[in-house]
């Protein structure tokens, strides 16, 4: 039998640098140990960019930072299969981690802790102190809605994909209405129109992944707004006459998709200014875009606005960047 190395009993000031050198896997597991090593992981001060809760048939909580992402995920095997889940019991639950190379749930040889536990842990030593961004995805349904409110309280990010029923959708996006970025998926609600409410409301940033109308276009009220499905050539030329006639002014970005006609955007009876190279590449380097394309627009209170297009197959990917 191999010697084990008493790391714990050295100095401080060496387990930390010991402990640097560690994946970012096995540091989290070593924060398990005790309070002390969860307080000398924290004072490593790794700092996540963000947590992500994505709750379906599991949840999965996955934390990431500028080099480096971790994951772990609760509630597997067929003992919740038949009975609503309680995240903010006070059951204590498993935390798994998935390989990258195998795609095997393994799992873990850590503690155990109730979920508010885990999460506390995580945020905790990965200097998280700002809301989580959730999705809800197939199979959240067998998760109870007061324990979600109760673990849940506040979102940055809410995306609500189209699996569940018109009333859990209804739920779920009452619940967490303060929020800065929202997706909403497909066929939510029964009557289309019911989207318009949440397409009007003023979010940082908002992304609709269903049939979009012109009407739709003209309400949202976010600074930045991503459309998946494709619109045509028409309706996209009739969305900038209105914006230029007002329409839309808090808008800073926009990125859909159109039809492909002739090679180019759409444009007929707006007028167009053309753009220095220096300019262009100015606007690549701002945005981090590849935009090739790219012509600028007037509105008639003097705001200016860039059209940037792209090829995408039989597709023509345009981001719309208003300039202030």
């Amino acid at each position: 039998m191999e010697p084990t190395f008493p790391l714990l009993r050295l100095p401080e000031n060496v387990i930390i640098e010991v402990i640097k050198n560690l994946a970012i896997d096995s540091l989290f597991d070593f924060s398990l140990i005790s309070t002390k090593t969860k307080n000398i992981v924290a004072s490593l001060g790794i700092e996540a960019s963000g947590v992500r809760i994505i709750i379906s048939r599991v949840v999965l909580v996955i934390v990431y930072g500028r080099y480096f992402s971790m994951n772990r995920s609760f509630y597997h095997g067929s003992v919740y299969q038949d009975a609503l889940i309680h995240l903010d019991s006070n059951q204590l639950i498993s935390a798994y981690s998935r390989s990258i190379y195998d795609r095997r749930t393994v799992r873990s040889s850590t503690p155990l802790f109730s979920f508010n536990n885990w999460l506390d842990h995580i945020k905790t030593v990965f200097c998280y102190n700002k809301p989580p961004n959730v999705e809800f995805s197939a199979g959240n349904r067998q998760f109870e809605m007061e324990s979600l409110k109760n673990v849940i309280k506040s979102v940055n990010e809410l995306v609500v994909n189209g699996y569940n029923t018109e009333f859990r959708n209804r739920e779920l996006l009452e619940h967490f209405k303060n929020v800065n970025k929202l997706t909403l998926g497909r066929n939510l609600f029964g009557e289309a129109c019911e989207v318009q409410k949440y397409l009007i409301q003023n979010f940082k940033s908002i992304r609709f992944c269903d049939d979009v109308s012109l009407d739709d276009m003209l309400l949202v009220n976010s600074r930045r707004v991503d459309f998946s499905c494709t619109i045509s050539q028409k309706q996209f030329n009739q969305f900038l006459k209105h914006w230029i006639r007002g329409s839309n002014p808090r808008l800073q970005y926009m990125n859909l998709s159109t039809n492909l006609v002739d090679g180019k955007v759409y444009l007929k009876g707006i007028r167009c200014i053309e753009m220095s190279e220096e300019l262009k590449k100015e606007i690549r380097q701002k945005y981090e875009s590849s935009d090739i394309e790219m012509v600028q627009i007037r509105r008639k209170e003097g705001t200016t606005a860039v059209i940037a297009t792209k090829h995408l197959g039989p597709f023509l990917c345009v981001r719309f960047y208003v300039l202030y």
